[in-house]
């Protein structure tokens, strides 16, 4: 009875509104139509826009002797030389480089000394003088180079205002590097060392941006296969909706845990409760577990948005699918982080008596997003896993025990934190721990000796 008092109190508060609300916005920018987007993809020939194939949808098998099946990431030491030293030039023409240093784009405009070190890295690797640099013919690059479209004067613009480009156009180009691909890395390894950290000469926005290849028949029909039979198709669905629920999850909880806390607080409902018979144990552990159910509840229900349709796609294809996937993954996925955001801020609150546990989650959950890439980038203390494509589950298996520890950990370290809650609170309770009249002893004691200084 404790629980579904506590649980009702929390539902019907207006945070909790305001974290359904963030949660929603969030779902809804990010996820929503995903799975029915895909499945209408399979059924009319259309590209995957959340695969990391570039070719057809993930869910309709590929046809052999087919035009193209797409584009892949891979590390080309051709078009990885090729699309870094563009970009370079670029940047460098205009003396405006473009980082990422907190995955917020900055401008960075360098010094006379520091323009010539980048000058001197694109001309070990051109083998060309500053002026020629500057004066590079049309044709010195691919037209489609990575990220990269040079618009020549032989490109005609069509009537709707959009340019068309051959497929061959990347093959005509005159560029060719003049170190070896070993010394391209360091001496791209010096350029953002230059530049600063979250450039585009990293290694890893180098792949992204350049490293692709043709998609095979043979790899189409592999990841084909893994999506259907290894994923069952559901899990594909529920990973990536873990991905994007777990930026949510890992921040928006601990406002509602937060203003609960205070709320008590504000309405002198600690004295009620400390003339109670409920033991603190008790009290704690009920409400914690009566906050994550709320946190919890409503990402269930948003799965069913991806759910049902997948049903549907099964009873109309014959192919089976995971029933348990989403229920599955958000145990394991989505539970530790907000079991450690809720206890976290519980607390800190419990223990401070201010809104401290706010700030500390925003800085840990800014710094988590900004250090942690949008796939295969997990560590110890990870706070949300990150796996930004349908595909790729060979990722998630290659770190799964790594991502059982991060995951344990948090469970663990959740719990901690919830008895650590019970002996403040419990201190508390009995009068100890009284930090208002603290403060107000010794603030007034230092208020009072200001004023007499003044007086005199």
């Amino acid at each position: 009875m404790l629980f579904i008092k506590e649980l009702k109190k929390v539902c019907f508060s207006f945070v909790y509104v305001l974290f359904i609300g963030l949660l929603l916005f969030s779902w809804y920018e990010n996820f929503y139509g995903v799975t029915k987007q895909e499945i209408s993809a399979s059924q009319d020939n259309l590209s995957s826009v959340y695969s990391e194939f570039t070719g057809g949808s993930l869910l309709k098998k590929p046809e052999k002797n087919a035009d193209s099946y797409g584009m892949k990431n891979k590390e080309v030491s051709e078009k990885i030389m090729s699309g870094g030293t563009d970009m370079l030039i670029i940047e460098f023409s205009k003396n405006s480089y473009s980082t990422y240093p907190y995955s917020y784009y900055k401008e960075i405009v360098l010094s006379d000394k520091e323009q010539q070190a980048i000058l001197e890295i694109i001309s070990e690797i051109t083998g060309l003088d500053e002026k020629q640099i500057r004066n590079l013919p049309d044709n010195y690059f691919p037209d489609i180079n990575g990220n990269i479209i040079h618009f020549g004067a032989d490109i005609e613009q069509n009537e709707n205002g959009s340019f068309s480009f051959e497929m061959g156009d990347h093959d005509n180009h005159t560029f060719i590097p003049q170190v070896s691909y070993k010394r391209f890395k360091e001496l791209m390894a010096e350029a953002e060392s230059i530049i600063g950290k979250g450039s585009n000469y990293s290694m890893e926005n180098l792949l992204q941006y350049y490293g692709l290849s043709e998609v095979t028949y043979d790899e189409a029909i592999e990841e084909y296969n893994k999506t259907i039979y290894d994923d069952k198709v559901s899990n594909a669905f529920a990973r990536l909706f873990c991905d994007y629920t777990g930026r949510a999850i890992g921040l928006y909880p601990v406002f509602a845990v937060v203003i609960f806390w205070l709320k008590d607080r504000r309405n002198r409902m600690h004295e009620l409760i400390d003339s109670k018979q409920t033991r603190t144990a008790k009290l704690i552990v009920i409400r914690f577990f009566a906050m994550l159910t709320a946190v919890m509840l409503p990402v269930v229900l948003l799965s069913l948005e991806s759910f049902i349709p997948l049903i549907g796609y099964s009873a109309d294809t014959g192919i089976a699918i995971d029933m348990f996937a989403f229920i599955k993954y958000i145990m394991w996925w989505l539970l530790p982080t907000a079991m450690i955001v809720t206890s976290l801020g519980m607390f800190l609150t419990i223990l401070t008596s201010t809104p401290l546990a706010v700030l500390v989650q925003f800085i840990w959950w800014f710094v988590d997003t900004s250090v942690t890439g949008l796939s295969g980038y997990t560590t110890l203390f990870t706070l949300m896993i990150r796996h930004n494509t349908l595909n790729g589950s060979e990722i998630i298996n290659r770190n799964f025990t790594l991502i059982c520890l991060n995951r344990g950990l948090f469970v663990c370290l959740a719990l901690v934190l919830m008895v650590l809650s019970i002996i403040v609170y419990d201190q508390k309770r009995g009068g100890r721990f009284n930090y208002a009249y603290f403060l107000q002893k010794h603030f007034g004691f230092f208020k009072n000796r200001f004023r007499s200084y003044i007086q005199k």
